[in-house]
């Protein structure tokens, strides 16, 4: 008698500890969706998934991932489907691979999203993180500077452009050999679309690239790099 009683104690508990398990990693995911914006935010998770999301073949985005966990800690995220997660391509959509807190941005450009199955997938988070994707982004100002400075990956403020030629100076100071190299796009924020590849994978610290504006209209740069830089433009 005592062994049957013990069993079921066993498998209650187990029942328990797997309920518990998936209401926590459900707890520890929200999706929130307006027609502006996609907020998803979790904690600690090994190997879960947010719920499902859509991005449109429409739209243009701007990702902005922050992570808040410890110094020494873990947080690998990345931006899939379920067929990416099926086929283990995973790393393919990757939006943070850190290790300590950050923030950083990127740009999806028009017609490279188009799923109804969209998923955070957390390799691997020790901390709090949160993920802002805005939809088709409309400036609030425009930026009358012609110097944007700052480190990792990040998004420029809106700014104006003629139509016709434009000249884009960039430098960047590395701390050492693995350093993430630079790369800057830049896109036109009317249509979403990328007008000029300026840079790309480089160590140079300087590099200059000049760029064809189809029109009169406001731009956006997306820069990514491991350490200080700064892009500067004239026309």
């Amino acid at each position: 008698m005592k062994s049957k009683y013990l069993a079921i104690i066993i498998v209650v508990a187990f029942i328990v500890v797997t309920v518990a398990s998936k209401l926590e990693a459900a707890v520890k995911i929200s999706v929130t969706q307006t027609a502006e914006k996609i907020t998803i935010s979790g904690y600690k998770g090994k190997k879960i998934t947010s719920d499902k999301f859509a991005l449109s073949n429409d739209g243009w985005y701007i990702i902005k991932v922050s992570y808040t966990g410890a110094d020494a800690s873990i947080c690998q995220l990345s931006l899939v489907t379920q067929k990416m997660i099926t086929d283990q391509e995973t790393v393919v959509g990757l939006l943070t691979n850190w290790m300590g807190p950050n923030t950083t941005e990127k740009i999806r450009s028009k017609g490279s999203a188009n799923s109804e199955d969209y998923m955070i997938y957390v390799e691997n988070a020790e901390g709090p993180w949160t993920i802002e994707i805005l939809n088709n982004p409309k400036p609030t100002s425009i930026s009358s500077k012609t110097t944007f400075s700052d480190t990792t990956n990040k998004v420029t403020p809106f700014f104006n452009l003629n139509k016709g030629s434009a000249t884009f100076t960039m430098h960047q100071k590395l701390k050492g050999q693995f350093s993430m190299r630079l790369e800057v796009a830049l896109y036109d924020a009317n249509t979403g679309k990328i007008v000029s590849d300026l840079c790309h994978n480089d160590t140079s610290p300087t590099l200059e690239a000049t760029a064809d504006i189809p029109e009169d209209g406001t731009y956006i740069l997306e820069v990514s790099g491991g350490d200080s830089w700064d892009v500067s433009y004239k026309q």
